[in-house]
This record gives C-alpha cells, sequence and structure tokens, in this order.
C-alpha cells in the first residue's frame, strides 16, 4: 500500500526556499520527501509511505537543507477510509492539523482568520449568526422545482443536472445558486443569508441532481443533497420526484384517533426486532425467490415452511405482537463481491438518512421502487394492526470526509476536536453534533418527515447517550404535536465525550426527558446474563444471585435508574447486538440437555416480557433463534464462528438468516410466548402507567439473595396474579395459601397439575386468584 499523505506547509514569514518534509515510519529509517506546488495556504506536497498493509500512523517533519529551521516531530494519524489523507502545518504552531479551517485559525498563521472554525469549536456564535429555520431541499410543482441549501461557508454554488438518473449519467446542465440577502439573527426564519436558492422551470420530475460547493477559488466538490429523499442506485446523486408518484395504491397516512392500531397506554407494547433481509432471505422462509430479503418479501401472504407452519407475515400476525422493530431501512453504505453481489450488512452506516435501502427494493435502479414498496409494507402491517418502529442512526455518518454534511459545510455537522480531527464516541470514526441548531433541525426534520410520508409509529434510536437531552426533548415535542402515542426509545448508554455529562440523552438522565424510553440493561443482565467483546457472566436463571435486581425490575425498575414513568424502561433480554438468548444460555450452562435449556430460555423471556414497562424481543427469540454457523470439521463450532455470532453485523446469511424450521420444532415455546404477549398486551396488571399504581398493585412477596427465586403478587381492578419465578436448581414447594381458589393462567412446567405445589426448577407459573 502506498498509504498516501498530503502535506500542506504555511511559512509565517512567507519563506518556502530550501523546504522538505524528512518521512518515517515508527522504528524505520527516515528519508527525503519534497513540495511540489503552492497554493492558498503555503507549498504542498504528496508523500507516500510504502507499506505491505494500512498505517494507521505515520512520522514526519519539515525542516530546511541544513536543519537550522524545523518543526517538531509529527505523529500523523491517517482515516482508513480515506484514500488520501491530508493535513496542515504552521509554521510555529506544534499542533498538526487535520482541517484547513482548524489551520488557518491558528495564532501563527500569518493571514489569520479568527472565526474560521467557529463551526466547530464556536457553533453557538456560528448558530446565532447562521441558522436558518425554514424548508430545505426541494420543492416540486409541474411547472417549476424550487431547491434550497444551507452552504454559510460556501463562497460559491452551483446546481448540477443530469442527463437520466442512471448512476453515470453525463451532466445536462449547471445553474448557479443565488445567496440569501437578509441578516436577521434574531430571527432564523428568516436569516437567507446562509441559503443558496435557485427555482428551475419546466417538469423536473425524475431529474437527478447534485450541487457543487465551490470553497475557494479553483476549491470545489460535488455532494448530493442533505434532504435527499431519493436517488439513484448508488445513492450519490439526488433526485426529485413528484408526491403522486411517491404514493403507492391504498397507502393512507393517518395520526390520531384514525391510527388505530397505536397504543394509548406504551406499557402495553410487546416489539419484536427484525431486519428486512434476515426475515425472509432463508429458503425456509416460503416466500418467493424474488422477493426474499426485499420490502416485498416481508408483507408476502400464504407463506410456509418445509412442514406447512405459518411463516413471515402470516407467523407475525398470530404471534400477538402489536409492533415490529424494523432495523436500519434508511440508504446505507453497501459493499460488493466481485460478482457485483451485495454483501452483508445491517445497515448502521448511513448515508441518506430520509431515502430508503435500495437493497431491499426490487429494482435499485428505479427511484420510486424503493419509495413505494416500503410504503405498501408500512400499510400491510397497519391493516393488521401492528405498528412500525424504524431503527434511525442519527449519531454517525458511514464517511467523515465525503458525507453529504462535511462535503455542504466541513467541519459543521460533527463534533471535531481543536486540531480538526473527528470526534469518534461512536467508534466508527466520526460523531454528529445533535446540540448545533442546523443538525438539531435536520434530526427534527428527518423524523417528521418519516412520520408525514411514511406513517412510521415510532423510532428506535442507535446510541441514543451521543445525542443531547435538548434535541431528544425537542423530537419528542415535535412528534406529540402530530401524535403523543408515537414512541421513542433508544440505547442510553454513556459515550463520547463531546458533551456534559447532564446534557446527554444517556439512561442516568432519563429524569429529565419524559415520554422517552431506554433500553433497560440492568434487567437484561440480571436475567440472563451478558457477553460483551467475548467477557461472560451470568445472570438469574444460570444461577447467579441477582433476584433483588430482577424484582425491582417487577415493580418498573424505577429503583434501578431515575425513571420519571413505566414507559420510560424497556425490558428485554434480547437484541441483534451480541449473543442471542439461545447461544448465550448454551455458552453459560453446557451441561443442560435440550429440555432444560429450553426451559431456561422460556423462564427469561417470561422475565422479559411480564415486567413493569414495555417489553421487547427479537424476532426468532420464541424459537431459539442461533447465530451458531458452524464451519469447522465435522460440523463443529470454531472460536471464529463463536465470535462471529456475538457481532454478526457484516456475517453472511447462513449466521443471520431466520430459520423458518424453527417454528415447527419449537412450536410449544412459541405458544408459551405467545401466552406471555398476550397477558402483557391484554391484561391491565401488566402494564400499570405509573409508579403510584404500581407501588399499589405490585407486591414481591420473595426474591431471597442467592434462592434463585422470585414470587410477586399484582392486584388489578378485577384480577389477582401470583407469579411464580424458580431458577434455585431444584424442584420448589411453596404454599398456595389453604382453600385459596386459583386457575393456572400460564406455566411451563410441563407436567403441572393443581393438586400439588411441587414448581419445577426453571420455570414460570402465573396464576389468577380469585376473590
Amino acid at each position: 500500500m502506498k498509504n498516501t499523505l498530503t502535506v500542506h506547509y504555511h511559512s509565517r514569514s512567507g519563506n518556502y526556499f530550501d523546504f522538505s518534509i524528512w518521512q518515517w515510519l515508527e522504528g524505520q529509517i527516515g528519508q527525503d520527501a519534497y513540495f511540489t506546488r503552492f497554493d492558498s495556504f503555503g507549498i504542498v506536497g504528496t508523500i507516500n509511505y510504502e507499506s505491505d498493509y494500512f498505517q494507521g500512523q505515520v512520522c514526519l517533519m519539515v525542516k530546511n537543507a541544513n536543519w537550522s529551521v524545523k518543526t517538531p516531530d509529527f505523529k500523523v494519524n491517517r482515516h482508513p477510509g480515506k484514500f488520501r489523507n491530508e493535513v496542515w502545518i504552521v509554521q510555529g504552531d506544534d499542533m498538526v492539523y487535520y482541517s484547513r479551517q482548524a489551520a488557518i485559525a491558528s495564532h501563527h498563521y500569518s493571514h489569520r482568520s479568527p472565526h474560521a472554525y467557529d463551526m466547530a469549536l464556536n457553533a453557538k456564535r456560528f448558530d446565532k449568526e447562521w441558522g436558518f429555520q425554514g424548508w430545505l431541499g426541494f420543492s416540486y410543482q409541474p411547472e417549476a422545482t424550487a431547491f434550497r441549501l444551507w452552504a454559510p461557508t460556501a463562497e460559491r454554488v452551483d446546481l448540477v443536472l443530469f442527463g437520466s438518473t442512471a448512476a453515470k449519467s453525463s451532466v445536462k446542465t449547471v445553474l448557479p445558486m443565488k445567496r440569501g440577502n437578509v441578516r436577521t439573527p434574531e430571527n432564523h426564519q428568516t436569516n437567507t443569508h446562509g441559503l443558496w436558492t435557485v427555482e428551475v422551470e419546466g417538469d423536473l420530475n425524475y431529474q437527478a441532481y447534485k450541487y457543487r460547493i465551490h470553497y475557494r477559488k479553483s476549491s470545489f466538490k460535488d455532494t448530493r443533497d442533505p434532504y435527499s429523499i431519493a436517488t439513484t442506485a448508488n445513492g450519490r446523486r439526488s433526485v426529485v420526484v413528484a408526491p403522486e408518484d411517491r404514493q403507492p395504491e391504498g397507502f393512507e397516512v393517518k395520526h390520531g384517533k384514525d391510527a388505530t392500531w397505536r397504543l394509548d397506554n406504551p406499557n402495553k407494547a410487546v416489539i419484536t426486532e427484525m431486519h428486512i433481509r434476515d426475515f425472509s432471505v432463508s429458503e425456509t422462509s416460503g416466500v418467493r425467490q424474488e422477493n426474499r430479503g426485499k420490502f416485498l418479501g416481508a408483507f408476502e401472504e400464504g407463506t410456509k415452511n418445509l412442514y406447512g407452519d405459518k411463516t413471515t407475515f402470516d407467523y407475525i400476525k398470530d404471534l400477538g405482537v402489536n409492533y415490529v422493530q424494523l432495523q436500519p431501512i434508511f440508504d446505507h453504505h453497501q459493499t460488493f463481491d466481485d460478482e457485483g453481489n451485495y454483501l452483508y450488512n445491517w445497515g448502521y452506516d448511513p448515508e441518506n438518512f430520509n431515502v430508503p435501502e435500495a437493497s431491499f427494493s426490487s429494482n435499485p435502479h428505479a427511484p420510486t421502487a424503493r419509495i413505494t414498496e416500503l410504503k405498501q409494507l408500512i400499510q400491510a402491517y397497519h391493516d393488521a394492526g401492528i405498528g412500525v418502529i424504524m431503527d434511525v442512526v442519527y449519531n454517525h455518518t458511514y464517511s467523515s470526509y465525503n458525507s453529504a454534511f462535511q462535503l455542504t459545510v466541513p467541519d459543521y455537522y460533527y463534533r471535531m476536536n481543536p486540531d480538526g480531527s473527528f470526534q469518534n464516541g461512536s467508534g466508527v470514526g466520526n460523531e454528529t453534533a445533535s446540540e448545533k441548531e442546523m443538525f438539531r433541525k435536520y434530526m427534527i426534520d428527518s423524523v417528521l418527515y418519516w412520520v408525514n410520508e411514511y406513517n412510521i409509529d415510532g423510532f428506535r434510536f442507535d446510541l441514543m447517550g451521543l445525542h443531547d437531552v435538548e434535541t431528544m426533548n425537542a423530537i419528542r415535542k415535535a412528534l406529540d404535536d402530530i401524535d403523543p402515542r408515537i414512541l421513542i426509545y433508544g440505547e442510553g448508554w454513556d459515550m463520547g465525550t463531546g458533551l456534559m455529562p447532564e446534557d446527554k440523552a444517556k439512561k442516568a438522565n432519563a429524569f429529565q426527558m419524559p415520554g422517552i424510553g431506554f433500553f433497560n440493561d440492568d434487567t437484561r443482565d440480571a436475567i440472563k446474563g451478558a457477553e460483551v467483546y467475548g467477557d461472560f457472566k451470568s445472570g438469574l436463571v444460570s444461577g447467579a444471585p441477582t433476584e433483588e435486581k430482577v424484582a425491582k425490575g417487577m415493580l418498573g425498575s424505577d429503583e434501578l435508574n431515575v425513571y420519571l414513568a413505566p414507559n420510560q424502561v424497556l425490558n428485554y433480554v434480547e437484541a441483534h447486538d451480541n449473543y442471542n438468548l439461545n447461544d448465550l444460555l448454551l455458552e453459560l450452562n453446557p451441561e443442560d440437555n435440550q429440555e432444560t435449556h429450553i426451559k431456561r430460555v422460556e423462564l427469561a423471556t417470561s422475565l422479559g416480557i411480564l415486567m413493569q414497562g414495555m417489553s421487547f424481543i427479537e424476532l426468532g427469540q420464541e424459537f431459539l433463534r442461533t447465530k451458531l454457523f458452524a464451519t469447522g470439521d465435522d460440523g463443529l463450532l470454531t472460536f471464529a464462528d463463536k465470535e462471529r455470532a456475538m457481532n454478526s453485523y457484516n456475517a453472511p446469511d447462513a449466521v443471520n438468516q431466520v430459520n423458518w424450521n424453527h417454528v415447527t420444532l419449537y412450536k410449544p415455546t412459541i405458544n408459551f410466548v405467545k401466552e406471555l404477549i398476550r397477558l402483557k398486551t391484554k391484561e391491565e396488571a401488566f402494564s400499570f402507567e405509573s409508579y403510584e399504581d404500581i407501588r399499589k398493585n405490585v407486591y414481591v412477596e420473595s426474591a431471597e439473595y442467592g434462592s434463585g427465586v422470585v414470587v410477586v403478587n399484582i392486584n388489578s381492578t378485577q384480577k389477582r396474579y401470583k407469579l411464580i419465578f424458580n431458577a434455585s436448581g431444584k424442584n420448589l414447594k411453596i404454599d398456595m395459601t389453604p382453600n385459596q381458589k386459583y386457575d393456572i393462567i400460564l406455566s411451563n412446567v410441563k407436567r403441572f397439575h393443581k393438586l400439588s405445589d411441587d414448581f419445577e426448577n426453571l420455570t414460570v407459573s402465573v396464576f389468577e386468584l380469585r376473590k
């Protein structure tokens, strides 16, 4: 690999005679390299660090011929996603800069522009001057289309129109855009001096376009529209599409009382998580070949597995859940094999936030196919009484350097370091800056677009702890104005350093965010244990003494975190990340026979569903879905197979696809989980709306440390329940109270009868006590 690096050097005195670059790799001998040209910053040299592999860090210094003038030794970090990395060095400044804007704000730069890097380090000042609160994107009419782009740091912007929507179509025309001339920092509705506009006459339906952003003389880059709602197949060009061409037959947007599938009480929610490709790509799905792994395959009816049992959409309808959560369905980065086939990707690599993913459509080259087919899917689920929740990933973008955000307003939309590098709280190279006015606006606009255009019923925020509290509350308010029953929840992990602790939308700050839910990892780990990067620990169902945490979960978890109401608690024991429940319990309890293992899965699932708050399962959890795909000799699992199952975001279909034959193999467990779901969604006792009601009506009778037993009594307005969870390692005798009349509502005790008080190990039993 060449490991290319472009070096820009600025001399405060303007003397560039006899300067060169001394370059080396750690532990190796250095060599001279040379500057080859001038630019407006100073002199420029492009150098290579020849190596057999990618070099994440290289070393250099700038010096004159006799070494009498030299910079400090610089260790330069290289970004793996960028072919040619660039750095800027200012004589007298001991910092190497990764952004020109950061470099020219240096006190040692001779033509210093003190506000050049305000968009990164002094964003409040920048926002006050340049913020804009009107519509952005395009506005289509058959006779003319208006375009608007917010790009305050650009010197000039052109609208580039292409001959067709083909990915490699040639340029048809380039039209200059006009900068707004109204400066009203006190009123961002009219503050247009950072806005570029143009209106193009004629019918521009299906017109592909880009923006050309001119930064300086002879310096420009082309970008797709950050507000794209349709694109070419590769996502690199935006496309204008008329509203009528985005509407499939029978699709309706409904909110409020008309959206009958939405819940008045979110604590009755049972959400199942699914991935469009995983859902139907297996031949066991029974979905037609051409629809497998596509939007169309997610609502195909009449599908059956090898044994004639219902699969896919028909199965979901029978399961009883009231929401499906779709893993990322927006346009995300794709890689291809040598034959041009899509390689697997979960979708957490955002490219175009407001555009559906092309690989899920029947025709990626038709800009409207993915739009209409996704809407057909949503309508089918709504007609079945099931809401659709969207997994959104606003916390980062796939690329730091060629995203529409960075190309349009460099260094603004991300959290940046003083040296011009990107902060990386997401762990994937960058993190967006939700606290800045225009990215906050973007997040709100995007969420509202999905609700108003696609009738989405809720949002799961990936790495929500990277966003700020104020933005999340603003999103909640914007959705409340449409329908307060639209759900918001997310991963409230504490990540990144770009925000003050009290400003992060993390679980510990739940008390600041009413109406926003958080994945409850406290009870998740207490119930099933955990696997994080290969580190395992046990939970209650594997013998760990976590009775107290489980008991507090049964009471709504407000003693585990600062929740305001139960609807902020999302209880779960399995999601797409890490080992599936089935696989984790196999690892923690390798001595289990099949019957014991199934009971362990059922017990963990029952605790996750019956706790107060909202409930969440991964599709297939109820039929022992596994990602352990053996590649070793004689069908043995290798260490690599296990590692892949722990984090299968890029694993092949053989690992991630749903095996629908399990529907037949584990029918008793499915029926058991269906009854759990019925209790959660239909019975008041399992979905109280306030902690006051929980304290009045839910009583933990027993949860002794190390006992493995949790017993809970629940009163509702019409019924009384006793719940017995036994993970003690032995059969259990519990006095059901003499002369107490009761009905067995639910149990996974295979041989249970009313004349016995013998409760098997690894079982849950729910009794209705007659008043």
